[in-house]
């Protein structure tokens, strides 16, 4: 065997142990920062504000986002979402669930966004959820009132007019698509109808 094909040997040999070096780096980094966004199960219970019943068919929904690193910031885009409706009990359970990042050098998954909806209520987003939801007390003002919400349990008040509903419909997310979501487009949709509104979300 020559010199000139023994390097050649040598070269491959080298270039398939970096290969392999940087594939289980990656993996590495992967499982890392995956294991870090591991979270849940999400539970609690939704209520009506002033008749303490609780709320049936109210829907719970999480979305993930994949947020790119760039020279000029980040771009995000939707990643995956979750959805369950609250029971007869007004309890509601999202399973525990971890994103798994097979670009780590150049993105990361963010923390769920939640939104609670239920059509004639208050929708809340996870600036509220996210103190709520788990173990912290937290209040809110809205429309001049403000509502105590304790730990576990979500207190929705009742909205009064057509102009608050208006206003309180939720911005999206709208380009998923009713087969990733049907829970949330079919009580977006209705809400819509109940107000006249021609748009449908599909």
């Amino acid at each position: 065997m020559g010199d000139s094909s023994i390097l050649k040997i040598a070269k491959t040999s080298w270039f398939f142990f970096v290969m392999a070096f940087l594939i289980v780096y990656i993996l590495a980094i992967a499982v890392e920062n995956n294991s870090a966004f591991a979270a849940g199960p999400w539970e609690g219970r939704i209520i009506d504000i002033e008749t303490k019943e609780p709320l049936e068919g109210v829907v719970v929904l999480a979305v993930w986002q994949r947020a790119y690193r760039t020279p000029t910031g980040e771009d995000t885009y939707f990643y995956d979402a979750k959805e369950v409706l609250t029971d007869k009990a007004g309890k509601f359970e999202i399973p525990s669930y971890s994103p798994i990042n097979l670009l780590p050098i150049i993105s990361v998954i963010r923390e769920p966004e939640f939104t609670i909806f239920k059509p004639g209520y208050l929708s809340l987003s996870s600036r509220h959820l996210d103190e709520n939801v788990i173990d912290k007390p937290t209040e809110f003002k809205i429309y001049g009132k403000i509502y105590k919400l304790a730990p576990g349990v979500i207190e929705l008040p009742k909205l009064k007019t057509r102009e608050e509903r208006l206003r309180n419909l939720p911005s999206g997310p709208t380009d998923v698509g009713a087969k990733k979501l049907p829970l949330f487009y079919k009580v977006v949709n209705e809400e819509n109808k109940n107000l006249g509104l021609e748009e449908e979300w599909r």
